[in-house]
């Protein structure tokens, strides 16, 4: 579990961008298993996202009028895996992270919103998932279950996990911590 930190302003974000491929940088290369995903198309860095990774946003990326199971089944849309044969992970999903069953995601907190987007990215269980301020919007007590999680994933299920943060306690799980400065990498902790 790698936590990315530093200043607002300092480019964490733009970092996570970068290496899951929703921005293509101006030089450089970024690689994954050999092959270099800022030199693929649109449409190869949005197969290899769904093949490889996913992304929790800072704003979650929610369909407020879909219910909390079907915006986790969203990453189901745009594979061969079918949502049905997932609508069960999904469930389990919500459940491990208490998020209640309501009939729209916009009804829902926006700590209940941040878990809603926290198990749309481990739907498909990605080798590597990025995650921008996963628990900023958290009470103490559920972003401790969420670091509690995404340390799990790293340590015991394998994934690699790249989050950049300003919570105290989830930079101090982290197995490594990069801090930034205006878009230069400063300390490796």
């Amino acid at each position: 579990m790698v936590v990315l930190t530093g200043p607002s302003g300092s480019g964490k974000t733009t970092l996570l961008y970068l290496l899951s491929g929703l921005l293509v940088p101006t030089a450089g290369r970024i690689d994954w298993q050999g092959c270099d995903i800022a030199r693929l198309s649109g449409s190869a860095r949005d197969r290899w996202r769904r093949e490889n990774a996913s992304f929790v946003f800072q704003d979650f990326q929610l369909v407020p009028e879909l219910s909390p199971v079907d915006n986790v089944l969203v990453p189901a849309w745009f594979t061969s895996f079918s949502a049905a044969r997932l609508r069960d992970r999904a469930g389990s999903l919500l459940r491990r992270f208490g998020v209640p069953d309501r009939r729209r995601a916009s009804l829902l907190s926006r700590g209940e919103q941040q878990r809603v987007a926290l198990a749309r990215a481990l739907l498909l269980s990605p080798a590597v998932i990025f995650a921008d301020e996963p628990t900023a919007s958290l009470d103490a007590a559920s972003g401790a279950e969420v670091i509690a999680t995404l340390s799990a994933l790293a340590r015991d299920e394998g994934h690699s996990i790249i989050i950049a943060s300003h919570d105290p306690a989830l930079i101090a799980r982290a197995d490594l911590r990069l801090e930034l400065e205006r878009g230069q990498k400063v300390t490796i902790r």
